[in-house]
């Protein structure tokens, strides 16, 4: 069984801000798909027949907990984290395998629980804020120009998950990198979407 675990923290309050990025991608995963999550007491889920996806109800430093509850309900053989990176510019999307914890504390608490190299990511970039700390950053809602620039990567990464649950990590890694060749004349990935994703429907 595969698992998809998107990092955020639970309340409104919360939603929409930089960190919760991961909770937004599953939620319009869900949406464009037209599936629910059912609730646990550490985690939202939808059960799939070749995956789960979850959104842990733990806060973010304590996702660890929903990850090991999840590992304890299901046989899971492979972990896919979808969250927030301030490393990168606003609405990079990188797919990689393993990696350190970047000092985010959700992946910091997943690390806890499985040895890094054995966590596959999807990170969007938030960018940063010169004047302000990361820790008070994050916690910003995303502004309306920066959820426009979000929008076609948090669809693109919904059709990378699909690749991921039907095939494998590695299937989603080629694709990814076909994907990102498809660009001309961009300087950084993600800033830019192709054609096909400029209908989509948004958040």
């Amino acid at each position: 069984m595969k698992l998809i675990i998107g990092l955020g923290n639970i309340g409104e309050k919360y939603y929409a801000t930089r960190h919760n990025v991961g909770f937004l991608c599953l939620d319009e995963w869900a949406r464009l798909r037209k599936k629910s999550f059912s609730a646990e007491l550490e985690y939202d889920f939808i059960k799939l027949e070749k995956a789960v996806l979850i959104k842990p109800k733990t806060f973010m430093n304590l996702s660890g907990k929903a990850l090991q509850a999840a590992r304890e309900r299901w046989k899971i053989d492979q972990v896919l984290v979808i969250y927030d990176d301030i490393e990168l510019p606003l609405a990079d999307l990188r797919i990689r395998n393993g990696g350190g914890d970047g000092g985010h504390n959700g992946m910091k608490s997943l690390g806890e629980i499985l040895p890094y190299d054995e966590l596959k990511r999807i990170r969007f970039g938030i960018g940063r804020d010169a004047e302000l700390c990361p820790a008070d950053f994050v916690l910003q809602d995303f502004n309306e120009d920066e959820l426009i620039a979000l929008k076609p990567m948090i669809t693109r990464a919904g059709k990378f998950i699909d690749t991921y649950i039907k095939y494998d990590f590695s299937t989603m890694l080629d694709e990814y990198s076909k994907w990102k060749k498809s660009y001309s004349g961009v300087k950084s990935t993600g800033i830019i979407s192709p054609k096909e994703e400029q209908n989509d429907q948004g958040l």
